[in-house]
């Protein structure tokens, strides 16, 4: 069974003979320094390095997938926001937000910035049979707070929500304008991480009133080019469980804070994750086998890393867990 069948029988809900283990890209991806390191240019922004780089997580972590893009930037770029782009060891960040746009919601007219052509056509080049393409996009409340301050646009969800709902919706429309985009050059699924979502912040009723129905939108988008799409909320999450089975989402992914067994007694779709960041960044190998196992006895569907995953992540811990998922013991008893 290839990696790319393995992932895609899991997410339509047919036998397999063992979890795919994953790390999406994205907010998500392992592009952690000792991948990195001796690419040339800037994995972020540069098609050649960035094409290596997803190669290179695969080749060297044990990760079954390729995934473009690294960072959750690319997405507020066509909304006029400044970004440094940072380097092969500084992640993308925002530099300027753009408050003006509030005043022009209704004229907008969105197109791809440079680097999401970059990232299209990264995904064109490591289109191939054996290894599944993960187009990653930022959820829309991500998104929309790295345009404008978090804090007002928060404040707005109180004081003016018909505003705040249409903000959400015009960038909705431009993520899945390039999702859509992202299937037709060679993407085999869509991942979305919506960290600013989480249900700490927004508690269940605006979760429900504002999230709910972009992200069925997405997934509805999505499922219209035959294609399946993976959902990650970081937090505690526990407030919106039972919400999120209204998403449309064909996978959904949690922070390790959220108990595995417990979302699998509240959700009907499959559950990707949640091996904690913090151990995989500072723990030791034996005893990330040992979680990986546990997560996976725990009913996880798609085994992947619970959160984003620090720079200084040893690739040697990211192995521990890829071997254990595929019965690899590197000659320990």
């Amino acid at each position: 069974m290839t990696e790319k069948q393995r992932l895609i029988d899991i997410l339509n809900g047919m036998p397999v003979d063992r979890p795919p283990v994953i790390c999406p890209g994205g907010m998500m991806n392992a592009a952690v320094t000792e991948v990195v390191e001796e690419i040339k240019d800037n994995h972020n922004s540069d098609v050649d390095a960035m094409v290596e780089a997803a190669i290179k997580v695969h080749e060297i972590t044990g990760f079954e997938n390729y995934g473009v893009p690294f960072c959750m930037t690319i997405e507020s770029e066509p909304f006029d926001v400044e970004v440094d782009l940072g380097g092969k060891l500084v992640e993308p960040r925002i530099t300027r937000y753009n408050e003006d746009i509030l005043n022009h919601l209704d004229e907008i007219e969105v197109g791809h910035s440079e680097r999401a052509h970059t990232v299209l056509e990264a995904i064109e080049r490591l289109k191939n049979d054996e290894v599944p393409v993960i187009g990653n996009i930022t959820g829309p409340m991500s998104v929309v707070t790295s345009i404008i301050e978090p804090i007002d646009y928060y404040k707005m969800m109180r004081k003016d929500r018909e505003r705040a709902m249409k903000f959400l919706e015009v960038v909705t429309d431009y993520l899945i304008k390039f999702a859509m985009e992202m299937i037709d050059r060679g993407a085999d699924l869509i991942a979305m991480s919506d960290p600013s979502a989480t249900g700490e912040i927004l508690g269940r009723k605006n979760f429900e009133e504002f999230m709910i129905p972009l992200y069925k939108r997405i997934s509805e988008a999505v499922h219209s080019k035959g294609k399946k799409i993976i959902i990650h909320i970081c937090g505690k999450s526990r407030a919106i469980l039972e919400s999120l089975n209204e998403s449309g989402a064909d996978s959904l992914s949690f922070d390790s804070v959220v108990g595995i067994q417990q979302a699998r007694e509240v959700l009907d779709a499959p559950i990707m994750g949640n091996v904690s960041t913090q151990l995989l960044d500072q723990g030791v190998e034996d005893t990330i086998k040992i979680h990986t196992e546990g997560v996976i006895k725990n009913g996880t569907s798609i085994v992947s890393p619970a959160c984003g995953l620090a720079m200084s992540t040893p690739v040697k811990n990211l192995k521990a867990m890829t071997d254990a998922v595929k019965g690899v013991n590197n000659g320990k008893s």
